[in-house]
């Protein structure tokens, strides 16, 4: 007989019920009426050869030829092989699952789910147990039963993952779903982030689903961690849903943080950056070196841009989405150079994250001057303009303008909404 102990060893007829399984729980969302587990069953082992791709395994024991007699259609044969496999072996969770099977397709379905059970017991890992309990909780209306079951499949086959990621984000917005995710979620499974993350990256259209299930995960402390809300902020901001997204990124922040909100965040960079949200964001530009250090002459931080005497494509990769209402404002910030050297020299520029259309720049600065401030107004308007990217560039229109040497900090960045008429 197959030992349960092989990792490799997983059931024939697995990934075909992961596929039946798939189909009961769209049709559970949808409110069809589940099909009887007998037609499932009997459309799970039409197709031994994919099964077989799926997980082989060898034929050499009682149970599996009874699997294989059943998937011939000879029941009588598939019992007399499973029963011959108990009585060798009584802990034989195969047996028990096929037993189970030839109970399903007469209709037996009670005698079918004590047998499932028993079989579940002794082989939690096996995937088609698993997947037919989950259906049978489906069709009952347990959807908590049913993911659990689930989360047994995906701890020990996370390759099941690409089959029923999709099942399990539909079903997040079935009616009462959401206390069900929280209970499954708060055992941490292993696959948890994986499909959140997932579910993040899925088209417009799961929007619903994706926003049902983030609203049963928010509510469970410690379930979503750094990566989780990146990919969520990072869909929003994707979909330009602005507001839900700066909202989602306050959520997200530490209560210290969220104590020194404004319309730059951390404009004296006195905490690292994370990257994502409305947070500062560094990227990698060769030729410069990017850091936020401790200013040398005052207390606090500074970012400190240093330019190692090359082409630096700098345009952007260091920037802050923000969400100015429309109005007048006065952008801010101290600044101190040492030996900058370029063409056309550094500035900040703010521009709609809507459409890229460039508001208002900054000076454009080069050479070496001590700590001084900078500033520059800035219309924004009430359309098409829902966020806004600051941003630091070098001001340079084709290559051989890319080349920079000599180094510049900044701190003390501000956005300051002005008053009508106010210059």
């Amino acid at each position: 007989m197959r030992r349960r102990d092989d990792p490799a060893a997983v059931s024939r007829s697995a990934a075909i019920a992961v596929r039946a399984i798939a189909a009961l729980l769209v049709a559970a969302l949808l409110g069809w009426q589940l099909l009887g587990l007998t037609l499932s069953m009997q459309r799970l082992h039409s197709d031994p050869a994919t099964a077989h791709a799926w997980a082989p395994q060898s034929a050499a024991a009682a149970a599996d030829w009874a699997q294989q007699r059943f998937d011939a259609g000879d029941t009588d044969a598939a019992t007399r092989l499973a029963r011959a496999a108990l009585v060798d072996s009584p802990l034989a969770a195969d047996a028990y699952r096929v037993l189970a099977e030839v109970a399903l397709q007469r209709g037996a379905s009670a005698s079918a789910e004590a047998r499932l059970r028993i079989a579940a017991r002794l082989d939690p890992r096996d995937a088609a147990t698993q997947a037919w309990l989950a259906a049978a909780a489906l069709r009952d209306g347990h959807l908590e039963v049913a993911l659990w079951h689930l989360d047994a499949i995906l701890r020990v086959h996370p390759i099941f993952g690409a089959r029923l990621y999709p099942q399990l984000l539909a079903l997040a917005r079935a009616p009462g779903a959401a206390p069900a995710y929280r209970a499954v979620f708060a055992a941490h499974p292993p696959w948890g982030g994986d499909f959140f993350r997932w579910a993040c990256a899925q088209p417009v259209a799961a929007n619903a689903s994706v926003q049902a299930l983030f609203a049963a995960l928010r509510a469970l402390p410690g379930t979503l961690d750094a990566a989780d809300w990146s990919a969520y902020l990072d869909r929003l901001i994707g979909q330009q849903r602005w507001l839900p997204a700066y909202l989602a990124w306050v959520e997200s922040l530490p209560s210290a943080q969220q104590q020194h909100l404004d319309n730059i965040f951390d404009g004296d960079f006195r905490d690292p950056p994370s990257g994502r949200g409305f947070d500062w964001r560094i990227g990698y530009v060769p030729g410069v070196e990017i850091a936020v250090v401790p200013r040398a002459t005052a207390t606090g931080n500074a970012l400190q841009v240093r330019f190692l005497d090359q082409r630096a494509p700098l345009w952007g990769q260091v920037a802050q989405l923000l969400v100015l209402a429309p109005g007048r404002y006065r952008v801010s910030g101290q600044a101190r150079l040492h030996d900058l050297q370029n063409d056309r020299g550094l500035q900040w520029v703010l521009s709609c994250a809507d459409n890229g259309r460039q508001l208002a720049a900054s000076a454009r600065m080069r050479g070496s001057m001590p700590w001084h401030g900078f500033a520059f107004d800035v219309q924004v308007p009430a359309q098409g303009c829902g966020a806004q990217w600051l941003g630091l560039r070098l001001a340079w229109r084709i290559p051989a303008e890319q080349w920079a040497d000599g180094r510049a900090e900044f701190t003390d960045l501000r956005a300051a909404r002005l008053a009508p008429g106010r210059d």
